[in-house]
């Protein structure tokens, strides 16, 4: 994730609201956000399309916001 949208996601996003909302642990989702692991395509589409909800947007996350560059290449 993007250094400005991994701020813009802890600025507005109450992270235990997020993960609970994706029914993952906190623990996870921060292993994710800081792209120590690798989501499956639907829990980075549940990311996005929750994170977008709590900041009252459409489109300003997108499922590969939740997928490290390095990960994307070796699926």
């Amino acid at each position: 994730m993007k250094l400005y949208k991994r701020q813009h996601l802890r600025k507005m996003v109450k992270l235990n609201t997020l993960a609970r909302l994706c029914e993952i642990q906190p623990s996870y989702l921060s292993k994710v956000i800081h792209e120590h692991v690798k989501p499956s395509q639907e829990l980075a589409e549940k990311l996005a399309e929750k994170s977008n909800l709590l900041i009252g947007s459409t489109d300003y996350f997108e499922p590969a916001d939740f997928i490290a560059a390095r990960f994307k290449n070796n699926n």
